[in-house]
């Protein structure tokens, strides 16, 4: 499947929209702004990408991954009638933790992500697996402005709170989703009722899911934080940057809305299957602690766009 015209094949094998470097397209505060985070999130998965698959919880978690396996067969559910492999388009698709459960149930799977290092990885477990679905280099900005194609599902996973503008993102992959076809989200921090205190727990889940998959870098995370304690703030972003973290997940700690995002799709001919919040945590222990403070919490949007609308 060719999903923009004139892919470029890059070095490790997958297509690609645009050059290593992200292009200046404009003058505007929020172009430079978009310009900037992407440009973090080329570098932060640079760094991440070796041991993301060991330090990210929700790529591991049986329960989480139980509920995307569940939240697969509902979506499939609605493909029994299509008499083909639907065609999904994943936006931000990482190491695989979605892919790969796409393709092992025969869909048709093309992959965007901004990262090199990421989709090498992606890459490396499908051929291992036997399946081959079409990797993408390139920003998920970039690729939605380009594209003309349209899928059976476009699907988000831990993704819209890296975004500069979320809702415009969301707003373009509506448009490329078939009649009949949905859109899925997962994996994004809902913004936080109680900021101060949310933050607080946030830096003690932070802080013992480094202990317990990433030691080698509680030192040097202490030093970050030092230092952003100390730091001023960057003007155009509003907030401390001391690494590649801080503006790549751009929204993590602001939280992502999920009922504007709601009303968006529904402006656009969606009907919500199904749109519920869920007590997160990065180690066990401190998920069952949160299941009754619920001060981290994550969501999820299953819609589906009506069948005569495009």
């Amino acid at each position: 499947m060719n999903a923009v015209s004139g892919p470029m094949s890059n070095r490790n094998g997958f297509s690609e929209t645009s050059s290593g470097s992200v292009p200046d397209r404009g003058t505007s505060g929020a172009s430079r702004a978009e310009d900037r985070i992407i440009a973090a999130n080329v570098d932060f998965y640079r760094q991440m990408a070796g041991k993301y698959d060991s330090y990210e919880t929700y790529l591991f978690d049986p329960i989480l991954q139980q509920s995307l396996e569940d939240d697969l067969d509902k979506i499939g559910s609605y493909f029994v009638s299509l008499g083909r492999a639907p065609s999904c388009l994943e936006c931000g698709g990482g190491t695989g933790n979605l892919t790969l459960k796409m393709c092992a149930r025969g869909w048709t799977v093309t992959v965007v992500d901004v990262s090199d290092e990421m989709l090498a990885l992606l890459k490396e477990k499908t051929r291992a697996k036997g399946y081959s679905p079409t990797l993408i280099r390139s920003p998920i900005e970039r690729f939605l402005e380009t594209t003309r194609e349209s899928f059976d599902l476009v699907a988000f996973s831990a993704v819209l709170h890296h975004l500069h503008s979320y809702t415009a993102i969301v707003e373009q992959a509506t448009s490329r989703v078939r009649p009949g076809g949905l859109f899925y989200s997962n994996h994004d921090p809902v913004v936080p009722e109680r900021p101060a205190w949310t933050w607080a727990f946030d830096s003690l889940d932070i802080a013992v899911a480094k202990l317990m998959f990433d030691p080698a870098d509680v030192l040097p995370g202490i030093g970050r934080r030092l230092r952003k304690m100390i730091s001023t703030r960057d003007p155009s972003l509003g907030r401390r940057v001391v690494s590649a973290g801080d503006i790549a997940e751009y929204h993590v700690r602001t939280g992502v809305d999920d009922q504007q995002i709601v009303r968006l799709l529904q402006g656009k001919g969606f009907a919500i299957v199904e749109h519920l919040r869920y007590a997160t945590g990065r180690s066990s222990a401190i998920r069952f602690l949160n299941e009754r403070l619920r001060l981290l919490e994550s969501f999820k949007i299953i819609a589906r766009r009506d069948s005569g609308q495009m």
